[in-house]
């Protein structure tokens, strides 16, 4: 029951900030150091009910692996056109877990794995057949990144796409100021152009700003880098060739 009330406090889009904090201190004073322990891993919650029936003992699970530093072993699933959930491989995924968050009303698991040198994300509620391994987890400061920077992993990761970020530079209409910085945080670089337009350049996982780019594409335009630019074209030319 105390958890449902944190959840619903960080979730709350009304509630400052500040007394948000100081009403979670609260609600976790009312417990103990167990439960304490059990939610210092989560910074958001999803707004929809999961689907997954083992999203909440993966929760757990992850939880305890993150806090004793171990890697964690699960089989990764992806819908059918049955709306069931299925392998999307045969051999189970393991990767070291730093930390869990939620964006666009889904947990997401930021992890790494082994084979590569940088941060990769999954879907908590595609999860299943979860266990912690013996082996403890590769140190974060041994990656690319060197240290996670959630603010900063976040607003780069738009839908949460792992791979690559890139600087990219778009000219936008100048109304439509307030969703870029509601999506990009406010370390992007806006230039004004004149009283219609400006030009923003930020730093972005190219997945995501690829998405992003044809969400608002009317709103738009991507100036750099260049196979983002062809790559957009290409996909407005391939969606019209549809219409």
């Amino acid at each position: 029951e105390l958890r449902l009330l944190i959840d619903s406090l960080l979730f709350s889009k009304h509630i400052p900030y500040s007394q948000c904090k100081t009403l979670i201190k609260k609600l976790k004073g009312l417990s103990n150091v167990y439960f304490d322990k059990k939610v210092k891993h989560i910074c958001n919650l999803p707004e929809h009910q999961p689907e997954n029936k083992e999203l909440f003992y993966t929760i757990d699970i992850l939880d305890d692996a993150i806090s004793q530093n171990k890697k964690v072993a699960f089989t990764y699933n992806s819908y059918g056109v049955d709306k069931k959930l299925h392998p999307k491989r045969e051999a189970e995924y393991i990767v070291n877990p730093y930390q869990m968050v939620a964006t666009n009303g889904r947990y997401y698991l930021i992890c790494n794995y082994d084979k590569y040198d940088n941060l990769a994300n999954y879907r908590v509620d595609r999860i299943t057949n979860i266990r912690m391994l013996d082996e403890t987890a590769k140190p974060i400061s041994k990656l690319k990144e060197g240290e996670l920077n959630l603010p900063k992993h976040m607003a780069e990761h738009l839908y949460m796409f792992s791979g690559e970020s890139v600087r990219a530079k778009f000219k936008a209409k100048n109304y439509i100021i307030d969703q870029v910085i509601d999506w990009f945080g406010k370390d992007v670089e806006i230039v004004p152009e004149n009283d219609e337009e400006c030009t923003v350049s930020v730093t972005v996982n190219k997945e995501s700003f690829f998405h992003w780019a044809l969400q608002y594409g009317m709103h738009i335009e991507v100036l750099a880098p260049q196979d983002m630019k062809q790559k957009v074209m290409d996909a407005i030319k391939e969606i019209g060739a549809k219409y």
